[in-house]
C-alpha cells in the first residue's frame, strides 16, 4: 500500500468515527448491520454438524448460519415432548416475541402430557449460559418450576448434537431462522413434517431486504409446517401474499394486560399540557424512526399558531434528543430510551397522544397500549390491516405529511377533549384468545397421531393427507 492509499484510509476511517460518535442513526444502523452478520462461530461445532448432517441436508450447508444446526440430531424410541427451537434466551433480548413463545411451548405441552425442552440455535453469547437460560425460563413462568427448581431444560446450539430427541417429539420453530433448520431436518428425514408447529409472529422476509434471506425467509410459509399465527391481520396478509391458508382458530390476538391498561386509563387526567410519545427504535428499521422524527416535524409547524403546550417524547431504545422545530432547539424529542416494564406504564398515563409505526402487518403492541387505555394514536395503515382495528387509532399513509397532520389533529383533540375512556379491543378483531388456539393445535397433532397410527395397524404407509410436499422429500 503506498503513502496516498494510506492516507485515504486513515482519512476514511476518522470520518465514520466521527460520523459513529455524532450520529445516532447512523450508529444504530452499524450496530443492527453489525449484528446481523457477526457472530462468534464456533468452528468445530459447525464442522462436527456438517459432519453428521444426512447426505440430503449438506446442500443447504452455509445457506444461512442455522442450516444444518439440527439436521445431525439424534432421535431414539423415548417419551415424546414438545421442543421449542429459539435464536436465543438471554436477559435482555426476551422480549414480546420470546415470551409468547415460551407461553405457546408450555401450554402445548400441558395440553399433550409432554415435558418442554428449548434448543437455541444461536451461537451461545458471551455470558449466556444453560443455567441462565433455564432460570430466565422459571422466572417469567413460574409454573413451569418443578419442586422450586428450573423445570424446562435448555440446550446450547454448542451441545445439541449431544442430546438425543424422541421421534415422536413435537417441534415448534419461532422465527424464520429456526423454521428453516427444521425445513432442512425435515428434507433430511430427521424430523416428520407434520410434527413441526410453526409459530409466525411477523412476516419476517420484510426484515431483510431482497436477498437471499428474503427468499429463504419467504420460503419458510410454505414448508408444510402446521402454523400458529400472532394476530389476525398477520393471518391474513399471509393468506393474500404467500397464498398460505391458516385457519381461523390458529390465529390469536397478542396479548394485552386490559387490567393494568384500565388502571392506565384511570390515571390519565386533561393537562394544560399535551405530551406525545413517540415509540421510536432507530435500530429496528420496521419501526420508521426516521420517517417519525420527519412526521413530529411537520406536527410542529401544523400546530406553530394554536398556542397549545405541547412536549414530544421518545420511549423504545435510547437515541439522543433531536430538534423538531428546524434548529430553533426550542422543541425538542426527548428520548427516555428502554424504560422498565412498571415505569413504562406510569409514564403512558401521562402523554394523551401515541406515534407508533410498524412497518408490516403484525399489530404491535404499543398503539393498542395507547388506544385502549384512553390516548389517541396515530399509526402507519399497512395494505388496509390497521383502520377499522380501534376507535382512537388512526392510520394513515406511511408519508411524513399524512402523519404528521394526523399527529397535530389527534394533539388538538386531546387538547380539546381530554383522554377517552378506557375502551377494549372488539372481540376478534386481532385473532381469538391464545389458549383457544393452542387447543386448536393439540387437536390437529392429536387427529395427525391417531390417522398416523391407524394407517401403522393397517399396514398402509402414514402421510400427510394436506401436504404433498411430504411425499417428495421421502
Amino acid at each position: 500500500m503506498n503513502f496516498e492509499k494510506a492516507r485515504r484510509l486513515v482519512t476514511d476511517l476518522v470520518r465514520v468515527n466521527e460520523r459513529y460518535a455524532r450520529d445516532g442513526h447512523y450508529r444504530n444502523d452499524v450496530r443492527e448491520r453489525l449484528g446481523r452478520t457477526v457472530s462468534r462461530v464456533d468452528v468445530r461445532v459447525a464442522r462436527r454438524e456438517r459432519d453428521r448432517a444426512p447426505l440430503a441436508a449438506r446442500p443447504f450447508e452455509g445457506l444461512v448460519e442455522t442450516s444444518l444446526a439440527i439436521a445431525g440430531v439424534r432421535t431414539v424410541d423415548r417419551e415424546p415432548e414438545v421442543v421449542l427451537v429459539v435464536d436465543e434466551l438471554r436477559e435482555g433480548a426476551a422480549f414480546a416475541g420470546v415470551q409468547t413463545a415460551l407461553a405457546v411451548a408450555l401450554a402445548l405441552g400441558e395440553r399433550t402430557g409432554r415435558r418442554v425442552r428449548v434448543v437455541m440455535v444461536r451461537w451461545t453469547t458471551p455470558g449466556n449460559s444453560t443455567a441462565a437460560a433455564e432460570a430466565l425460563v422459571a422466572e417469567r413462568f413460574p409454573e413451569s418450576r418443578v419442586d422450586g427448581r428450573p423445570g424446562v431444560r435448555v440446550v446450547r446450539r454448542e451441545d445439541v448434537l449431544d442430546e438425543t430427541f424422541g421421534r415422536d417429539d413435537v417441534w415448534i420453530a419461532t422465527h424464520w431462522k429456526t423454521a428453516h433448520p427444521l425445513d432442512v431436518a425435515v428434507t433430511a428425514g430427521v424430523v416428520p413434517r407434520d410434527r413441526v408447529v410453526y409459530l409466525v409472529q411477523d412476516y419476517e422476509p420484510g426484515f431483510s431486504p431482497w436477498s437471499t434471506e428474503y427468499a429463504v425467509a419467504a420460503s419458510t410459509y410454505r414448508a408444510g409446517f402446521r402454523m400458529l399465527v400472532n394476530s389476525e391481520p398477520l393471518r391474513q396478509y399471509l393468506a393474500e401474499v404467500e397464498d398460505v391458508d391458516v385457519p381461523r382458530d390458529r390465529s390469536f390476538a397478542p396479548h394485552l394486560d386490559l387490567e393494568l391498561l384500565e388502571r392506565v386509563a384511570a390515571a390519565r387526567q386533561h393537562e394544560d399540557t399535551v405530551r406525545v410519545l413517540f415509540y421510536g427504535r432507530p435500530s429496528k428499521h420496521r419501526n420508521l424512526f426516521r420517517l417519525g422524527v420527519a412526521a413530529l416535524r411537520v406536527a410542529v409547524q401544523e400546530l406553530a399558531g394554536d398556542g397549545l403546550r405541547v412536549e414530544f417524547h421518545s420511549a423504545g431504545e435510547q437515541h439522543g434528543d433531536v430538534e423538531l422545530d428546524g434548529g430553533a432547539g426550542d422543541v425538542k424529542l426527548v428520548s427516555h430510551g428502554t424504560m422498565p416494564w412498571d415505569d413504562y406504564f406510569r409514564f403512558i398515563a401521562s402523554t394523551n397522544v401515541v406515534l407508533s409505526l410498524q412497518h408490516s402487518p403484525h399489530p404491535s403492541h404499543p398503539p393498542f397500549d395507547g388506544a385502549i387505555s384512553g390516548a389517541r394514536v396515530v399509526t402507519n395503515e399497512f395494505r388496509d390491516t390497521r383502520g377499522h382495528l380501534h376507535p382512537n387509532l388512526t392510520a394513515v399513509p406511511a408519508d411524513a405529511r399524512s402523519l404528521g397532520l394526523a399527529v397535530a389533529d389527534a394533539v388538538r383533540r386531546a387538547a380539546a377533549e381530554g383522554p377517552t375512556p378506557f375502551a377494549p379491543v372488539a372481540d376478534g378483531a386481532l385473532g381469538g384468545p391464545l389458549d383457544a388456539a393452542v387447543d386448536a393445535l393439540a387437536r390437529a397433532l392429536q387427529q395427525g397421531e391417531a390417522t398416523a397410527g391407524a394407517h401403522s395397524a393397517s399396514g398402509t404407509p402414514s402421510e400427510n393427507p394436506t401436504d404433498p410436499a411430504e411425499e417428495q422429500t421421502r
